[in-house]
């Protein structure tokens, strides 16, 4: 677990996670994991991380509430929250160098799929948003920074502006506590690791409503550039020691 002075370093990444995704939409889960995993590994930084998103996403409901619409977050929570506890039961069976080398790995993509699919929207067809959401939640079940495939689906659903923001944070909250469920369920989340994780998560929550006061002579386009070449290092290191550890 962390030392005091690793508790105080999260915390305060945390609260500049919730301020600097404030302004660019996405990213206090990929920061918080750029911290985590070379800290605690994947396995136990993963779940910890699940955890934090919850309160995170919540709280963003809460920011949006008048938009949020719950019949078209139907068809995408009846494939990702299936979805989430598969991949959360297979994650747990793979050894931690293998669960670094698949969370690093993932990271390193997370940067161009997002670029490729900014903007976006997938077939609205209730199939395709489906299988679309079993899919993002078997790699959430697995890894950290699948949540960036919700977006497409939610606009392929016809949603925009604070409807999608609401309806995104719902469908991502109901995720991270059925990925709770799956890693409680294998032994990977004890409640020391659940009470880290809602610190983190808790501690976001006043970052958005500071986003314009501390980070206003940063222009978003230059914390996103910051935030990908972080992911992209975190995810070399990262899966870098994975390798080396398995063929050791």
């Amino acid at each position: 677990m962390l030392e005091a002075w690793q508790w105080v370093a999260a915390l305060g990444l945390a609260l500049a996670a919730g301020t600097l995704s404030g302004i660019s939409g996405f990213g206090a889960g990929l920061m918080l994991s750029a911290y985590l995993l070379p800290v605690l590994g994947a396995r136990i930084a993963v779940p910890v991380l699940a955890v934090a998103m919850v309160p995170t996403n919540f709280g963003r409901i809460w920011a949006f509430r008048q938009g949020l619409d719950l019949r078209r977050a139907v068809p995408v929570l009846a494939g990702v929250l299936p979805g989430s506890l598969v991949g959360a039961t297979a994650f747990a069976a793979l050894s931690g160098p293998m669960a670094d080398l698949v969370v690093g790995a993932f990271l390193i993509i997370t940067v161009p799929l997002r670029r490729a699919l900014q903007g976006r929207a997938v077939m609205g067809h209730p199939l395709m948003l489906v299988g679309g959401g079993a899919v993002t939640g078997v790699l959430s079940g697995m890894t950290t920074g699948a949540g960036v495939l919700l977006v497409p689906l939610l606009l392929g659903a016809g949603l925009a502006g604070p409807a999608l923001l609401a309806t995104d944070a719902f469908v991502s909250g109901s995720m991270h506590v059925v990925r709770c469920i799956g890693y409680g369920a294998t032994g990977l989340l004890g409640p020391d690791l659940i009470v880290l994780g809602l610190a983190l998560g808790v501690a976001t929550i006043p970052g958005s409503r500071l986003a314009a006061v501390i980070v206003a002579k940063l222009p978003p386009w230059r914390h996103v550039q910051i935030l990908e070449a972080l992911v992209i290092l975190v995810g070399l290191v990262t899966a870098g020691f994975a390798v080396r550890d398995l063929l050791g």
